[in-house]
């Protein structure tokens, strides 16, 4: 039996060499492919990032999120347009930008390579790679994203930021911090509930403000370089108990807490007849007969009910915390959005509208760098043209190549935005004075047939909340610096250096300046209606 068990030893340890041989000729024939005879050899770029995905895996899931940076060292090598791995192209000119992600009609599709932090919801916009099933899924929710769906729902939205409110007063009062951060994505977080649902879940309420949707978001945000990577490990993830999740990787159990509550709400709104009754528009449109079965499968409706939860939550706030943060380092921002709203209605019990906010070239202004310095997602999300030759700076890309073009990169270009880093609202001002569409160099919702969906309510929850908070409270940075801001890891979103294990970037000291229906529309006579009635300290500790 001995001699039996050796053999079997001798023919196993055989075929493993027999294995790792054929695999390292198959690598080495693959690497001289693809330096050699790939159709994307004449394209400038390191010869290191062509030979497999361990350059990238190196910056991006080693050195947490440093890829966008690298991206940029070999734009400074080898020109705006960069063969960043062996299959993608990457292009820094904002000129180029809607070339890439266009709209018109033109056939484009996300490439597989763009959805891999997305394999937890596979059948969501977002994770859709083809063009005619993405254009179909997006015709179903567009009439509720519109500008005038979004418009009919300023009360809603209105009301959650008078909770906010009266949030602060209480810690005006009783000298309580405020972690503005986590404030905003359980504000942003109430909003979007409310709309996907027909309810809210109350984060508001939670003394800490620290919420369930924003945890799951970070833990996504934790793994998502490394999923990118290895999509297939989410799935499995997904069908693992919950308290194995937790002991092994506790950021993405908290995606699966968040996603099953949402499956508890789905189903209580699938047994309501009556959409509009329980105040779920869009589980309304999802519910329709008229949409194909498929389409408003449980899992389906999961998927599209996260990622509309998820970006509904952490852009906006994202941009309100960034914007905060400006407006409280240098107060004359501040001072000039007051100015304007003098002359603005502002009516007990709604609030402000949009529609008279969106007329204020100053708060205009603060509103879009806010957007241009939170950036958006930064990570290269690469479009595919799936028929057509694409030309640039000489080169002919071919048709089924994915290319990209990081946010990053076009908000922080000096010949669109001089001194890029600075927060300027009076270029926005100055721009449009001089006819220049500045906004066309504003992509934090992409651009094309792709565009976030939830724009224009991104848009109304920043100048309502901005407009409110400026005008109803004085508020001071505490130990808090553009280290808490400017981003350094790239994790789909940007992530500032200081931080520790949540998502905390901006902290303030606060001071209510007088009772909402007091304040508003006469604040040109700021110095007679300042009245300090309590003050909370606050900081970042990070």
């Amino acid at each position: 039996m001995l001699g039996i068990f050796t053999s079997g030893q001798m023919e196993l340890s055989s075929l493993l060499w027999a294995g790792l041989g054929i695999t390292t000729c198959i690598y080495i024939c693959t690497c001289l492919y693809n330096i050699y005879l790939h159709p994307l050899r004449h394209f400038p770029g390191p010869k290191l990032a062509v030979l497999g995905p361990f350059h990238e895996f190196w910056y991006d899931v080693i050195q947490d999120g440093q890829f966008l940076w690298e991206i940029g060292k070999m734009h400074d090598k080898y020109g705006p347009i960069v063969r960043i791995n062996a299959h993608e192209l990457h292009i820094r000119d904002s000129s180029y930008y809607s070339t890439i992600y266009a709209g018109g009609g033109r056939i484009v599709n996300k490439a597989d390579s763009a959805v891999g932090p997305f394999a937890a919801v596979p059948s969501s916009l977002l994770a859709t790679t083809d063009h005619h099933q993405h254009r179909a899924r997006r015709n179903y929710l567009n009439p509720f994203f519109s500008k005038r769906a979004v418009v009919a729902t300023e009360p809603l939205i209105s009301e959650r930021i008078a909770k906010l409110c009266q949030r602060l007063e209480s810690a005006a009062d009783t000298g309580a911090t405020v972690p503005l951060d986590w404030a905003f994505s359980s504000l942003t977080a109430d909003i979007i509930t409310q709309r996907f649902y027909g309810e809210h879940f109350n984060y508001l309420d939670i003394p800490d403000y620290k919420n369930a949707v924003t945890e799951a978001i970070l833990g996504l945000a934790h793994i998502s370089n490394f999923t990118r990577f290895v999509p297939w490990l989410l799935p499995v993830m997904q069908m693992t108990p919950v308290c194995i999740i937790r002991a092994i990787l506790p950021p993405f159990a908290e995606f699966l807490v968040v996603r099953e509550e949402m499956r508890r709400k789905i189903l209580a709104s699938s047994e309501t007849k009556d959409g509009v009754e329980s105040g779920s528009v869009i589980m309304s449109a999802l519910m329709d007969t008229k949409i194909p079965p498929a389409e408003r499968d449980i899992d389906r409706l999961l998927d599209e009910g996260n990622v509309i939860v998820f970006a509904g939550t952490e852009t906006t706030s994202r941009a309100l915390s960034v914007g905060m943060f400006y407006l409280l380092d240098d107060q004359t921002h501040v001072h000039r959005i007051r100015k304007e709203l003098s002359s603005v209605v502002f009516t007990p019990g709604r609030g402000y509208s949009s529609s008279d906010l969106e007329l204020l070239p100053y708060l205009s202004g603060v509103v879009h760098e806010s957007l241009r310095l939170s950036f958006g997602v930064v990570a290269c999300l690469p479009r595919v043209a799936a028929h057509e030759s694409l030309q640039y700076n000489g080169f002919t890309i071919p048709p089924g190549t994915p290319v990209s073009q990081s946010s990053y990169f076009v908000h922080t270009d000096p010949t669109i935005y001089p001194d890029p880093y600075s927060f300027n609202p009076d270029r926005w001002i100055q721009a449009a004075k001089d006819g220049f569409p500045l906004g066309k160099y504003l992509v934090n919702f992409t651009k094309g047939s792709r565009q976030c969906i939830g724009l224009q309510m991104a848009y109304t929850e920043l100048y309502l909340t901005i407009a409110t908070l400026v005008s109803t409270f004085d508020m001071e940075l505490y130990d808090t610096t553009i280290d808490h801001v400017r981003i350094h890891y790239i994790r789909t979103v940007g992530y500032p250096s200081k931080y520790g294990d949540v998502l905390e970037l901006l902290r303030g000291e606060c001071r209510k300046i007088l009772d909402n229906q007091d304040s508003h529309g006469a604040i040109e006579q700021e110095q007679q209606l300042r009245q300090k009635v309590g003050e909370a300290v606050t900081g970042l500790g990070m």
